[in-house]
């Protein structure tokens, strides 16, 4: 008695002998076997056995799992014993296998029929040692051979590969390569933010942003004056990256994306919660890398902001990328035999990304990759081709550097595990990582400053990161010629103009200088600022809710001084007239507070909502937990996915009905009469004709004949010895017959008509 592929009947009646332990590991390791539960063992056999359920099972294999059961399938389609290693490891391997309803042992099932018909001796151990191999549902053999690749024990190591013999990187030059990135990113960002809030991003009709847009995006934020597409991919992942943050919002009447609100409040955050805003979006959005080209080498980047480029796995594909970079680093440390050698990360990977042509296959190399696709050979071949680009997108936020994990990174995959009994891509765990990183950044970053230092080229040069207060004055009197930490500023007689424009004088310009530079401005510099305010032509404008008049110096300045006055806004507009944002009437209030006298004038009331009672409303210091977002905007856009783990209760609740069913439509109710999807696999693998019956709307009976070609989507592709081909619905399929003379009784399958 040969292992051949299981049926439905042999299926179900296995699946009947396991006791209720083995039947909850069964669901609890295939989840999607519960939706909706089954009502007997028949319908569970059908759901085990089904193309869906397999294939996703097959998605949780390892490398080592999907080897031996790859082994065990070819053997039973050879109809001899698989070639496995008689260890401890195979045997663990199997018996999961078991679990999960893919490999099984006929022997128990046919134990019965065995000591009936045999009589001998040697044939009663012939026999069980025949019936004694393991095998597999037949479904699961079409299934296999869909495989992108074969893969075979030998060729296959049953252990996950490590980092332990790779090279190590400097932990210096790792530090140093993710705050570099780090700044990089914020800059970038701040320039594109300032772009859009000028002149908003258009969209096309189709929806998204094009080519043409980000082309002139890019120029205006300084990237490059002549973009090539590696320049206008990285403006698309930057619009990509502040829009999964909500820095940016589509408006639906001009359908244009500007600055949002949030992107005010983030520009003059702390770089360390700004940073944290930015990785909290990315690992949150289900939306595929914009860095990726299009199938041919010469293909541009597509547009970006569109509604194709959702990806609902993209969360749980990052969260797999940094927990297998967090395992291998861990590993390699643990096994450093001196701790000099353990603070030294290993080299993970090679990232090879081209700037003007489609990336090789070999463009995301080394120990990082071999242990995604140990892990998960099925979806890692999968998504093979969005792994170099998320890791690029990991790099421009300092989460990997220099090919190994960066510090930020295992402090964020820390922050993760420190809450194990929530899922990793759990939003709240996921913001409370984002968190401890942010934490961790702050301490690492270098201090702002508030000195620059002027050269007699008009180029002004920060003493480091400059704070925004004094980024955002430079960049309204010069032109941002360099990015990055420590950016580089030139006046210009138009930058200059420009600040005059929004409200500077040329007494102002010399004051801001004379208070940051270093040393006294150069010549050269004072007689551009004269020469420009000389030249410019304008009239300054401005808004005020009411004013106060005070001739004397002393009590003017004591004004402006006081903080309660400061709150509304107050400032000077003449050496006696100060103006403020708040109401007359609030500002009589304030005044008499401290002590003055008002006479009101009939000035105007401001209206409600002044920017006074809106600084009041803002509270002096926000949270940690306010700049990580739990949940994504783009998931508007509803992605459903199933749950990962299957809930106890319902398991049980499920074994129970499975008891209670077995007797009026359990394993004794199946037949062979319902494999008809198997029969149909096997005869395309073969070629082999078939004859087959199938019922149209009216429920009357069609006979058809010829060789299927494939089945897919519940459809069977049918070309029929006149060369014509023919599309049938498999629901309507009530017979299936193998066309030649050899045909027999268990290659005659039947179904009712649905």
């Amino acid at each position: 008695m040969s292992a051949h592929p299981l049926g439905m009947a042999p299926l179900a009646r296995l699946l009947a002998r396991r006791d209720d332990d083995e039947l909850a590991a069964l669901l609890t390791s295939r989840p999607d076997l519960l939706r909706p539960a089954p009502a007997d063992f028949t319908g569970l056999a059908v759901r085990v056995q089904s193309d869906m359920s397999l294939r996703r099972c097959l998605q949780h294999l390892d490398a080592a799992q999907l080897a031996v059961l790859g082994e065990v399938a070819a053997a039973v389609e050879r109809d001899a014993a698989p070639e496995l290693p008689a260890d401890a490891r195979t045997a663990r391997i199997l018996a999961e296998l078991q679990a999960r309803g893919l490999v099984f042992d006929r022997a128990e099932d046919e134990a019965g029929a065995t000591d009936a018909d045999t009589d001998a001796g040697s044939a009663d151990a012939a026999t069980a040692a025949d019936s004694a191999r393991p095998t597999v549902a037949a479904n699961l053999l079409g299934v296999l051979a869909d495989l992108p690749r074969p893969r075979r024990v030998p060729e296959t190591p049953l252990d996950p590969p490590t980092a332990a013999a790779a090279a190590t990187v400097p932990p210096s030059l790792v530090r140093n390569g993710a705050l570099a990135a780090v700044t990089e990113l914020l800059s970038a960002v701040e320039d594109l933010l300032g772009v859009l809030a000028e002149t908003p991003a258009a969209t096309l009709r189709t929806g998204g942003v094009g080519m043409r847009e980000l082309r002139r995006l890019t120029v205006a934020r300084g990237a490059a004056a002549k973009p090539v597409d590696a320049d206008v991919g990285e403006t698309g992942w930057l619009l990509e990256l502040t829009a999964a943050a909500g820095l940016i919002d589509l408006d639906v009447d001009s359908d244009r994306w500007a600055a949002s609100r949030l992107a005010r409040r983030w520009l003059q955050a702390p770089r360390h919660r700004r940073h944290q805003l930015l990785v909290s979006a990315w690992l949150l959005a289900p939306r595929s890398p914009l860095l990726v080209r299009g199938p041919h080498p010469t293909a541009r980047p597509a547009p970006t902001l569109t509604a194709e480029r959702q990806r609902g796995d993209a969360t749980t594909l990052r969260m797999r990328l940094l927990a297998a970079a967090g395992q291998l680093t861990e590993e390699a440390s643990s096994a450093s035999a001196s701790d000099e050698a353990a603070e030294k990360p290993p080299q993970l990977y090679t990232l090879r990304l081209p700037d003007d042509a489609e990336p090789a296959a070999d463009a995301l190399t080394g120990p990082l990759l071999e242990r995604l696709a140990w892990e998960a050979p099925v979806p890692t071949d999968r998504v093979s081709g969005v792994l170099p680009p998320m890791v690029r997108e990991a790099e421009r936020l300092g989460l990997l550097s220099a090919g190994t994990l960066s510090t930020f990174g295992r402090t964020l995959l820390d922050g993760l595990a420190a809450d194990s009994a929530e899922e990793p891509d759990d939003p709240g765990s996921l913001a409370r990582g984002a968190a401890a990183l942010a934490d961790r950044l702050a301490e690492s970053l270098p201090p702002l400053v508030e000195q620059v230092h002027l050269q007699s080229d008009l180029t002004a040069v920060p003493l480091g990161a400059p704070t925004p207060d004094l980024a955002a004055r430079l960049d309204q009197l010069a032109e941002k010629e360099t990015r990055g930490g420590a950016p580089t500023y030139r006046f210009t007689a138009a930058s200059l103009q420009r600040g005059l424009s929004a409200g500077w004088t040329a007494d102002g310009i010399r004051a801001f200088l004379a208070a940051h530079a270093t040393a006294e401005p150069p010549s050269s510099l004072a007689t551009l600022i004269d020469d420009a305010a000389r030249t410019w032509r304008g009239v300054r404008i401005g808004g005020a809710s009411a004013w106060l008049l005070e001739s004397d110096p002393e009590a003017r300045q004591a004004l402006l001084d006081h903080p309660e006055l400061r709150r509304l806004g107050l400032r000077p507009l003449t050496e006696q007239v100060l103006v403020c944002d708040a109401s007359p009437a609030e500002l009589s209030r304030a005044l008499k507070g401290v002590g003055v006298a008002a006479v009101d004038d009939d000035a105007p009331a401001a209206p409600s909502g002044t920017a006074a009672g809106a600084a009041e409303a803002r509270p002096a210091e926000e949270s940690a937990a306010a700049w990580s977002l739990i949940a994504s905007p783009w998931q508007r856009t509803p992605v459903r996915t199933l749950a990962a783990d299957a809930d106890p209760a319902a398991v049980r609740r499920a074994v129970a009905d499975l008891r209670a069913g077995r007797g009026a439509s359990g394993a004794a109710a199946v037949t062979e009469d319902s494999d008809v999807v198997a029969l149909l696999r096997a005869a395309v693998r073969s070629g082999q004709p078939v004859r087959l019956h199938r019922v149209d709307t009216q429920g009357r009976e069609h006979p058809a004949r010829g060789v299927p070609t494939a089945l897919n989507a519940g459809r069977v592709r049918l070309r029929t010895a006149g060369g014509e081909e023919a599309v049938l619905l498999v629901h309507r399929i009530t017979a299936a017959t193998l066309d030649d003379a050899a045909s027999t009784p268990e290659t005659h399958h039947r179904q009712e008509a649905r």
